[in-house]
Formats: structure tokens, C-alpha cells, sequence
């Protein structure tokens, strides 16, 4: 047997939600409370035990801070473009992470009023304790007819241009937004003890009309909503603008909307999945869908100025110097009480001391005349105010100056101020720094650090799959939709006054150190750094494209100094090519010569022995050597001749010697 198909019952639906939002409210309530009574001691308002015809003043120290405050913990955000900073966590991240920073960059400092927003949360915090922001995507579009140039073929075969009328979508807005919401409009799962994360569902509360609603294209039914709006006002809702004005026409007549985000079971399997319902007019639901942001989480964001254990809500600058306040308000209150009801200004004088016409005149401010001495008559002032009183107050200047963090310099901007001795006046700075620097780590940490990963993940699902973002004057890089998935992290740089101050001064004495001696381009790298970290982006841009300007006649000069160098070079270089000849060409004259020397050597040799030939025969003729060689030579042959004829002889003697015998 098959399972009947699930029908949600909406009515059980919008009764389930609204319990949750009766369950919170008690909660919501008690931090409602609290969070009028920052409000209201920041800005000074009566505490409830004035009397009349007394005084009624209130110091003002808290609001007097927050002035102090807001600047040096706002203006890290504000005073740079390139806020954010994307680190891979891998090697194959490091293109998305270049990409996301580009990108979030450029719709944070770009596309996005960076400075009330910053501004407007910074100062929510530091009131109220406690900031919440929700994330969203705004998405706007609208059809446009372009004419587009197609090619078409006549009956002969011809191919012809022709203009054609195309419809489009041409996008307007595409882009991710944030807005600071107010408390009272937000109510949160009690049990989430401290953890957004873990809250079951959060219920945003806020005032609109049905033309907007109408234009947004989500909501239905809203001909029921329109038919209630006479009968129906909820006593419960505090307008945004406290003027409670009401139009007459049905269209821009207010309405309040209850949004409720959170996880609810569906599909009746008892397993929850993120949902989104809106309802209005108290029981009709005009908007019922799953969660669209791609984290399936709530789009909202709760930042405490001060942070308490297991609570989401923070204490706010109240918290810490109200009670110093209300002493300062109760000091001055007696202060001007004493002076108010002094006899300043009045004067008596001795009876009898002026008759009657002395005394019209002397009432009348005109000249006259009396008896007796100048003291007979008595001027009174204001009454003496106790050195007491003044140390009160500047013991409670001092600690509330202690609790902030911020020195507001009341008494003026002197050594006094600081400190008596130098290492008083770093410790002061230190402590001060520090104060600073822990606030601002808090709006980085727990605001815009988690709003940019919600970003970024609405940019990989509703961005087009090209998107063109403008980074520089020149430069354009396209998005691509795949390039922004992956784990990224997201780093903030955060910069305060005195650490820009302490880098400068630093880059300034390497600049004094070393002096001219690496070149005009490295110093020039240096003072583009020290004009960044000023906050002159404008004078760094400046000082990097900076080039020096050339005078006409060193430049003359300088071009016909290039000119005889290179004519000279080209001599060089001709003289180089003759010797390289020469050398190629002196191994074969070296074979020439040692050949001629070879054969002069032999004629040499040749001659010589000519010349003892010569000599030889001239010595034969005149000393008769060769008449003499011949009779040697007859007499010698003789002698061989008979040695000969002896030899033959004997040898035929030893013959017949044998042959006998």
C-alpha cells in the first residue's frame, strides 16, 4: 500500500510559528529593556528623580565618548581600499582567493555605502550593546529591445545583412547587500545559549507597504492583506520614523511583516529543513519557500559590543561608565543648586546711611550721596564651591577615561595629560592602543569577517556566470563562477592611528639612515609607503607614478653624449673586426714563412757544398794529390791482382793433395 501524499496543514504551519514567537518574547523583552535604559543614559536623558524648580542637568560623558569612540575604531575600515584579504588554504586556492579578494573589494568599497554602514553599526554597538545585521542579495532587471545584425539568404542565394528587433534582459542590479537592523525588530531562539549558529530559528520583524511588496514579485495573497489593513494595527510595533504618520491610499498604507527564518519539519518525515515564511495582517502567510541563500543558514549576524558568557546580547559603553556618569550629574546638580541659590548680585547697605532722594538715586543707578564709610554697604556673590568637589569630578574624568580607553583631553592637550614622565606617557598610549585595537578586532572578528564568507558564498550562486568587475582605472577581471568556490580564508587588515604613526616613523629614520645611497627609486618606494600609511592614497599615487622631469639642454647634452659614444663604439667595433681578421690570418702566413726559411736554408746548404767541392779540387791541383791517389791506386790493385793469383793457387795445391792420396 503506497504512502498518501503529505499535505501541509498552513494553518497548523503559521500556529506552530507564531508560538515560537510568543516563546521568545519574554527574552526579547527583558534585553528591550536593558537596552532603553543604554539608550537612554547615552544620551542623557532625565533619570526620573528631577524635582521642580530645582536643577535638572545630565551629564552628557557617555555620549561624550561615544564621539571619541566611534572615529578611532571606524576609521580601519574606512580608510583604505583594499579592507579585506583572501589567503588559500591550499596551493590550488590561490587563484579564487586572488579572485575573491578582488571581487569582495570591490563590492564592499565599490559598490556598497561602506561609510553609514561601518558607521551606523559602530555606533548601534558601542549604544546598545549588542548589533544585528542581516545579509541579503539585491537583484533587479528589466527587459530592453535591441536591434542585432543577422545574416539572411535571399531566393537567389544572396546572403544579405539585415537589423533585426531582439528582446533582453539587461540587469541593473546585481549584488549583495547588508543593513543594520534594530533590536527590538529581532527575536532569536532562547535556547541557542550564546550560539547564533545553533538557533532554530530567528524572527525579523519590519515595516513596509504593499507597493513595494507587490513590486518584489515573492509575495502572494496580497488582495487579504490589503482588505485587513483598515481593521487590523499591531499596537506592539514602535515605527522606525516615531511619527506614527498614516497615508490615506491603499498602496503606500504601512503594513508589518513578520519574517521567519528558521527549520521547520515539512514534508511530515520528522526531519526539519530551512524554511522562510513571511506573514502579515496576523494570520495570512503571503511568502512560504525553502531557504535560498546557499549556506541554508539564516542571514543574519549578532555582534556584542561587550561580550557575556552564554548570551548572544552584549553590555554597551553604559554599562561601564553609567554609574560614573549619574555621580557627575548628582556633583554638578549640587553645584549649580549652590550657585542658583546664592545671593549673587545683590547689595544692602546700612540703614540710615542714605536719606530718601539718596535712595531713589542710588536705586536708579545714579549718582549720590550717603553717611558713614564704604562699608556700610554690602555686595553679595556667589557662594564658595569646595576644591572637593572639583576632585570628584576629575577622579571620575579619569576613570571613565580609564574604562574607554579614549583620553578626551578635557583639561587640554598637555604633558599633564599623559603622564608626568616618558615611561608613563608609552604605558598610557599602550593601554589606550590596546583598548582601541580590541574593539576594532571585535567588529572584524565577529562582523565583517563572517559577513564577507556569506558573501562570497551568495556570489558563487547568484552571480552571472561572466561578471565583469571594474578593480582598477585600466584593469578588468572577469569572475567566473567556479573561481569562487573553495575554502578561503578571509583576513581583514585592521590599522590604528598610532601603529600607521609607529611605521611611518620607522620608514622615515631608514630613509634619514640611509640616505641617498641606494638611489632615488628605492626612496621613492619608501615614501610611497609612509604616504599610505598616512591615509594620503591620492599623494602615494603620486609619489609611485612619479617621474622626473628632464631640463632641455641636460637632455640635449645627454642625447649628443649617446651619439659620440656610439660612433665611438662603432670605431671599437671596427678595429675589433680588422684585428680578428689578422689573427685568422696569421697561422697561414706563418706556414709561408717557415717554408721560404726552409728553403733558403737548403740553398744555404746547397752553396756551401758547392764551395767545398771547389776548395777540394783548387787543394787537389796544387798540391798534385790526384796524380799520387792514382799511383796508389794502380799499386793497390797490383797487390790484390797477386793476392788473388796466391789465393787461386793454393787452392789448387790442396786439390791435388786430396786427389794423391
Amino acid at each position: 500500500m503506497k504512502n498518501k501524499p503529505f499535505k501541509l496543514n498552513k494553518d497548523r504551519l503559521l500556529q506552530d510559528l507564531k508560538s515560537d514567537y510568543k516563546a521568545a518574547q519574554p527574552g526579547h523583552n527583558t534585553w528591550v529593556a536593558k537596552r532603553d535604559e543604554y539608550i537612554a543614559e547615552t544620551y542623557g536623558k532625565p533619570y526620573g528623580n528631577e524635582v521642580k524648580g530645582s536643577s535638572q542637568i545630565v551629564s552628557k560623558d557617555i555620549k561624550r565618548q561615544l564621539e571619541w569612540l566611534i572615529p578611532s575604531i571606524t576609521d580601519p575600515f574606512l580608510g583604505t581600499p583594499d579592507v579585506i584579504k583572501c589567503n588559500p588554504v591550499t596551493f590550488e586556492d590561490s587563484n579564487a582567493a586572488r579572485q575573491n579578494e578582488l571581487l569582495l573589494n570591490t563590492q564592499f568599497t565599490r559598490q556598497f555605502d561602506r561609510y553609514n554602514f561601518i558607521t551606523r553599526a559602530a555606533r548601534v554597538l558601542a549604544t546598545e550593546g549588542t548589533c544585528v545585521v542581516q545579509c541579503g542579495w539585491e537583484y533587479e532587471d528589466k527587459k530592453v529591445v535591441k536591434q542585432v545584425e543577422t545574416i539572411v539568404v535571399d531566393e537567389n542565394g544572396q546572403q544579405h545583412i539585415s537589423v533585426v528587433e531582439k528582446e533582453d534582459t539587461e540587469i541593473l542590479v546585481n549584488k549583495p547587500t547588508a543593513k543594520v537592523c534594530r533590536g527590538e525588530d529581532i527575536y532569536i531562539d532562547p535556547t541557542c545559549m550564546g550560539d547564533l549558529d545553533k538557533a532554530q530559528f530567528v524572527i525579523y520583524r519590519y515595516e513596509t507597504d504593499l507597493s513595494t511588496l507587490r513590486k518584489d514579485g515573492r509575495y502572494k495573497n496580497l488582495k487579504r492583506v490589503a482588505a485587513k489593513l483598515t481593521d487590523t494595527e499591531d499596537i506592539d510595533y514602535r515605527p522606525e520614523d516615531a511619527t506614527y504618520f498614516k497615508f490615506s491610499d491603499v498602496a503606500r498604507k504601512k503594513v508589518v511583516i513578520y519574517e521567519y527564518w528558521g527549520n521547520y519539519d515539512m514534508y511530515g518525515k520528522g526531519i526539519t529543513t530551512p524554511i522562510v515564511c513571511t506573514w502579515a495582517a496576523d494570520d495570512i502567510i503571503i511568502r512560504l519557500e525553502g531557504n535560498p541563500y546557499p549556506d541554508k543558514q539564516h542571514p543574519f549576524l549578532v555582534v556584542p559590543f561587550t561580550p557575556i558568557p552564554f548570551q548572544l546580547q552584549g553590555e554597551a559603553l553604559a554599562e561601564n561608565i553609567g554609574d560614573r556618569q549619574k555621580i557627575k550629574t548628582a556633583i554638578t546638580r549640587g553645584m549649580i543648586e549652590n550657585m542658583a541659590k546664592s545671593n549673587n548680585g545683590q547689595v544692602a547697605i546700612r540703614e540710615g546711611s542714605l536719606s530718601m532722594a539718596n535712595k531713589k538715586r542710588f536705586r536708579e543707578g545714579k549718582n549720590f550721596e550717603f553717611r558713614g564709610s564704604p562699608n556700610d554697604f554690602w555686595q553679595g556673590s556667589y557662594n564658595q564651591i569646595p576644591s572637593s568637589a572639583f576632585n570628584m569630578l576629575q577622579l571620575m574624568d579619569n576613570d571613565i577615561e580609564s574604562q574607554t580607553g579614549v583620553k578626551s583631553f578635557s583639561g587640554g592637550v598637555t604633558g599633564n595629560s599623559l603622564g608626568s614622565t616618558a615611561t608613563g606617557t608609552r604605558a598610557v598610549q599602550d593601554a589606550t592602543g590596546m583598548r582601541k585595537l580590541n574593539l576594532i578586532r571585535n567588529i572584524a572578528e565577529n562582523l565583517l569577517k563572517p559577513l564577507m564568507r556569506k558573501w562570497m558564498a551568495y556570489n558563487a550562486e547568484f552571480l552571472d556566470e561572466e561578471t565583469v568587475i571594474r578593480v582598477t582605472n585600466e584593469q578588468f577581471v572577469p569572475i567566473r563562477r567556479d573561481d569562487l568556490e573553495g575554502k578561503i580564508d578571509i583576513d581583514i587588515e585592521i590599522s590604528t592611528v598610532e601603529d600607521n604613526n609607529a611605521k611611518a616613523q620607522q620608514l622615515s629614520f631608514m630613509l634619514q639612515t640611509i640616505g641617498p645611497a641606494l638611489g632615488a627609486e628605492f626612496t621613492q618606494l619608501i615614501l610611497e609607503d609612509i604616504a599610505r600609511l598616512q591615509k594620503m592614497p591620492e599623494l602615494a599615487e603620486k609619489i609611485k607614478n612619479y617621474q622626473p622631469k628632464q631640463d632641455p639642454n641636460a637632455e640635449q647634452a645627454k642625447q649628443l653624449e649617446m651619439q659620440k659614444l656610439a660612433l665611438e663604439n662603432e670605431r671599437l667595433k671596427g678595429q675589433i673586426q680588422e684585428l680578428n681578421s689578422k689573427v685568422q690570418i696569421m697561422p697561414a702566413d706563418g706556414h709561408v714563412k717557415e717554408a721560404k726559411a726552409r728553403l733558403d736554408m737548403a740553398k744555404a746548404e746547397q752553396l756551401g757544398s758547392a764551395k767545398d767541392l771547389i776548395d777540394l779540387q783548387f787543394l787537389k791541383e796544387n798540391t798534385n794529390i790526384d796524380h799520387q791517389n792514382k799511383l796508389e791506386l794502380e799499386e793497390l790493385k797490383g797487390k790484390l791482382n797477386l793476392l788473388s793469383m796466391q789465393q787461386q793457387q793454393q787452392a789448387g795445391d790442396k786439390q791435388l793433395g786430396v786427389y794423391g792420396g
